[in-house]
Order: C-alpha cells, then sequence, then structure tokens
C-alpha cells in the first residue's frame, strides 16, 4: 500500500511534468534578465510551502549569475519575520506584502507571487498593486489559476488539483529558471 502510494504520486508528478509549458518558462527569464540589465530588482511573495518556494528562489537567483561574479537582486517579502508579524498586528496580515511593497518597489523592477491556488489574498493585494504602478507582475500558480493568472504580466501554470504537486512544479520552475540564467551567461562569457 506505502509503495502504491509512492508510485501514485511519483505518476502523478512526471505526468504534469509532460504538461509543462516550456513558453512560460522562456517568458519569465525574458523578463527577468531584461529587468535586471535595466537596473530592476525581483521581489517574490508567496504563503507557507510557497513562502518557502520564494525564499529557495531568492537565494538561487542571488548566486545564478556566480559564473560572471555578479548577483542577480532578488529579495524575498516573506523572509523578515518581524517585518510581517509588525504589519500584521497593525495593519492587517491581508497587507503583510503591499505594505512593504509601498516603500521599495520601482518603476524596473518586477513582483514574482506563488500561490497553490492563485488566490491568497495578500498575494493577489501585492500583484494588483504592483500592476497598478506598472510593474510587470509574473506568477507561480496551480489549480484554475485563480486571480493570480488573471492579474499576472506573465505565468507558470500548473494545471493540478494538488497543492503538492503545484509546489513541487513550482520549485522546479524555479530550478529551471535558474539554470537557464546561469547556463545562457556562462555562454556568453566562455
Amino acid at each position: 500500500m506505502k509503495k502504491d502510494i509512492i508510485s501514485s504520486y511519483i505518476g502523478n508528478v512526471i505526468e504534469s511534468c509532460k504538461n509543462i509549458n516550456y513558453d512560460q518558462i522562456i517568458n519569465i527569464y525574458d523578463v527577468l534578465i531584461t529587468a535586471v540589465s535595466m537596473g530592476g530588482k525581483i521581489y517574490i511573495c508567496g504563503n507557507g510551502g510557497s513562502a518557502s518556494t520564494a525564499s529557495h528562489f531568492q537565494t538561487d537567483l542571488n548566486n545564478a549569475f556566480s559564473i560572471t561574479l555578479k548577483s542577480m537582486p532578488a529579495i524575498c517579502l516573506a523572509n523578515n519575520l518581524s517585518t510581517i508579524t509588525a504589519i500584521s498586528n497593525d495593519y492587517s496580515y491581508d497587507d503583510v506584502f503591499l505594505h512593504q511593497l509601498k516603500f521599495i518597489l520601482n518603476e524596473k523592477d518586477v513582483l514574482i507571487t506563488i500561490s497553490g491556488s492563485g488566490n491568497s489574498t495578500n498575494v493577489v493585494k501585492a500583484a494588483e498593486y504592483a500592476k497598478n504602478k506598472g510593474n510587470v507582475v509574473v506568477s507561480m500558480v496551480g489549480f484554475d489559476g485563480g486571480k493570480l493568472k488573471i492579474i499576472s504580466d506573465y505565468c507558470f501554470y500548473v494545471p493540478v488539483n494538488n497543492m503538492q504537486i503545484s509546489e513541487d512544479l513550482h520549485l522546479f520552475c524555479c530550478h529551471l529558471l535558474s539554470t537557464l540564467i546561469r547556463e545562457c551567461k556562462r555562454k556568453q562569457y566562455d
């Protein structure tokens, strides 16, 4: 029984991987490279497992340009517990990402939102704010894509009704993007 559960899960991940739209990943890569080349930063946010993915992606992006001894300026809005709890206490948890963006988001910056459902209120509010300011918004979503799929300029959409597999593929996408950045830059310097 345990092996059947494991086999079924792995099979579902493999089937979901077969449905990945390569163009979505390439478009996001292009957006990130363009933003950074113009002096922009990348802000990333998500809740729960998606916050962990956002933090992990920041680390990968900060190190993706290591071949050129440069860092890709990425900042995870979920990483500062003191800021998150202060905003939650003084305003609302629904504003933890929006409130941060109000003070740091510049016109050349990109916001990446990660949400399994695509409907997390605090992430949606951040995306709406960035979009209204004219910033590029990228999302990584699952299920039906929710509000974020509609709001975003670019979207990595995992059409699967399973939170764990959605989160697996979001991290997979992050690794693909950081690999593309590193390898494409390496070829420029070879």
